[in-house]
């Protein structure tokens, strides 16, 4: 892939004047620079060999040689740095809550809860930079959409409604996790809540919420 050109001038004539270009060899991340990059001796054209990736390198300073053909030749020397620009190759990473697979992680929502009762947060994070690490939160699926609520910039799960007697104990949430690349990467995670006012009335639906198949509407 070509990244840039170095265009070099010489006022003499013939060959004296026939400029050619190398790549000054010099350690990047403990390889050459030529592991990296490749320079046209005719052209002046700079080359990458090898894909890169912004998480590791944000930025490389290359040294281009430009020698003509007199005898002895003369030469100087430039210095073209190299900014990596960061592409969205890295999904959304959800901190929490953790998706443990073996054992159940559920959050309590009291059934006096107000409209506006924060049930948790959703915390995740992206490897990428700027737009593409922007994130956005969305509910996707519920057992009752009705009940709650997903902010958009924050991640935060709240109540929309007051909390009643009529509402099913058990209460499953699929919240999706976008970043703001083109195209969009994205991340699932479930959230599981128990309507109740007690621990003691909690535990004793623990036992079968992870085998629970309740529907979760869209």
């Amino acid at each position: 892939m070509s990244i840039h050109s170095i265009r070099a001038s010489d006022k003499d004539s013939g060959n004296n004047a026939r400029i050619s270009y190398f790549l000054e060899e010099s350690q990047l991340n403990g390889l050459s620079a030529s592991a990296y990059f490749s320079v046209n001796a005719e052209s002046g054209e700079i080359l990458a060999v090898r894909s890169f990736d912004y998480e590791q390198t944000k930025e490389f300073n290359i040294c281009v040689k430009a020698q003509d053909g007199g005898s002895p030749p003369l030469s100087s020397n430039v210095t073209v740095k190299i900014l990596i620009r960061d592409q969205n190759d890295n999904p959304p990473q959800v901190l929490y809550p953790v998706q443990t697979g073996g054992s159940l992680v559920a959050e309590m929502v009291p059934r006096s809860s107000d409209v506006g009762y924060l049930v948790t947060k959703v915390v995740a994070v992206d490897v990428d930079s700027g737009q593409n690490a922007w994130l956005s939160y969305k509910l996707q699926k519920a057992t009752d959409r009705a009940l709650f609520e997903v902010g958009l910039q924050n991640g935060e799960i709240r109540t929309i409604r007051q909390v009643t007697d009529k509402d099913a104990v058990k209460q499953r949430l699929s919240v999706i996790v976008e970043d703001n690349g083109q195209p969009s990467r994205s991340a699932t995670v479930i959230v599981n809540v128990v309507v109740a006012d007690s621990f003691p009335e909690v535990l004793s639906e623990f036992t079968d919420f992870t085998q629970d198949k309740s529907t979760m509407t869209t």
